[in-house]
């Protein structure tokens, strides 16, 4: 196993980023460290893995309204949320959708253009998880 003296600028700088993830109240984290040493895709997953912790793993933005869609395949209509839904084995026609989402028990989308909702690839992957959990039950 390296010792972090041994790793690149690269790898260092991801693991500094990953002790931030896991102690953010006692590990800081610069900014900097993504200026100097990262570039193309490695910059764009590490500002990534920050969006998604600040997001998903803290209370800090309590109702994320602020999108940037980079690739349509992040985004899926009702209609793509029924059909991942069904590719998982579990029946939930659009229609249901509809109903379940009026009745506020399904996901609220995380996305709105022009009057059409769309749940992002997380937002589908957790639900789908969490109907298969109960599923088990």
């Amino acid at each position: 196993m390296k010792t972090s003296s041994t790793l690149s600028e690269l790898e260092n700088t991801f693991l500094q980023l990953a002790r931030f993830f896991e102690k953010p109240n006692e590990e800081a984290f610069s900014l900097q460290l993504l200026y100097q040493h990262l570039e193309d895709e490695w910059l764009e997953f590490a500002l990534q893995l920050i969006v998604e912790f600040f997001r998903n793993e803290t209370y800090l933005i309590k109702n994320p309204n602020f999108s940037i869609i980079r690739d349509s395949q992040d985004y899926y209509t009702q209609s793509d949320f029924a059909r991942y839904l069904e590719d998982k084995g579990i029946h939930f026609p659009q229609n249901k959708i509809a109903v379940y989402r009026k009745r506020g028990k399904f996901p609220k989308e995380d996305l709105v253009v022009a009057g059409t909702p769309y749940w992002s690839k997380y937002t589908v992957e957790s639900f789908a998880k969490h109907l298969l959990e109960q599923q088990k039950k």
